[in-house]
């Protein structure tokens, strides 16, 4: 009876050993076929990224004028045909200075032959901005000398350039302050001591004021619909309006413009007169 229990036991016992081996092997099986797949799964994802990454785009260029504007979106019309497409600019690289309005000149490349509409831009650069023709330079730096005739304004590069202002719209809550910002709109050039038609101290930055543009000088003829001003310098700069009244002024009165546009116009738009 002893005998025939310990045959029993030493039965039940190898029975076990077996079916943990076969358990352990089925698990070490299992774990490499999941590696395999992984690694597979892995090299499948690499070569596709490098295929979409080395996959060379035939380009194509045109070059249009900008008719409506929409975020994202630029109609363009065509210089060779007059053609109309939307242009999509959300995946470009753009090249331009001024925001984009009607009437820009611009170069686009996208993929040869695509049907996607909008067109999906590549890149775009504009070669004729509307806004740039019609704003006058501006220069941003630290007031280092300042009088009633003009300032010294260092800019972010180290370089100082001094500025005449005697005709200049100023606005500052606390005047010009040498040691602070200012932003500096002007015409000429600036190694050559331009002339300032705005000054805006850092601290009225946000005052509705610094968006407007005005000039200063004194009255050196007047018609019905035009007034021309005089600037220390000597130069003469027309205004025009057919809506203000310029009769209540005199030659030699020194007077304010509020105006549009650029002041090195030959006729430059008047909104008001102080």
């Amino acid at each position: 009876m002893k005998k025939a229990l310990l045959t029993a036991a030493i039965f039940t016992m190898v029975m076990g050993t077996a079916a943990c081996s076969s358990k352990n092997d089925t698990t070490a099986t299992t774990t490499a076929a999941e590696t395999t797949t992984s690694a597979a799964e892995t090299t499948t994802a690499a070569e596709t990224e490098e295929t979409e990454e080395g996959e060379d785009v035939e380009e194509v260029s045109m070059t249009g004028t900008v008719t409506a504007v929409n975020d994202n979106i630029l109609t363009v019309k065509s210089d060779d045909d007059d053609s109309e497409k939307d242009y999509d600019l959300s995946k470009a690289e753009v090249s331009q200075e001024f925001p984009f309005a009607e009437g820009d000149i611009v170069e686009i490349m996208y993929p040869f032959e695509t049907e996607q509409d909008p067109v999906p831009v590549i890149s775009l650069e504009v070669l004729e901005s509307v806004l740039a023709a019609n704003t006058d330079p501006s220069a941003t730096g630290t007031v280092k000398e300042a009088s009633d005739t003009s300032l010294t304004l260092e800019l972010e590069d180290g370089e100082s350039y001094t500025i005449a202002i005697a005709n200049a719209y100023i606005v500052a809550d606390n005047g010009i302050t040498t040691g602070k910002e200012a932003t500096v709109t002007f015409i000429g050039d600036l190694d050559d001591e331009p002339m300032a038609t705005k000054v805006v101290m850092a601290d009225s930055y946000s005052n509705s004021d610094a968006e407007r543009n005005a000039f200063i000088g004194k009255v050196a003829q007047i018609d019905e619909d035009s007034i021309v001003l005089e600037s220390a310098s000597g130069e003469y700069f027309t205004f025009v309006s057919e809506d203000l009244d310029f009769s209540a002024k005199k030659v030699g009165d020194t007077v304010r413009i509020f105006y549009t546009g650029t002041v090195t116009g030959k006729s430059i738009t008047a909104e008001e007169i102080e």
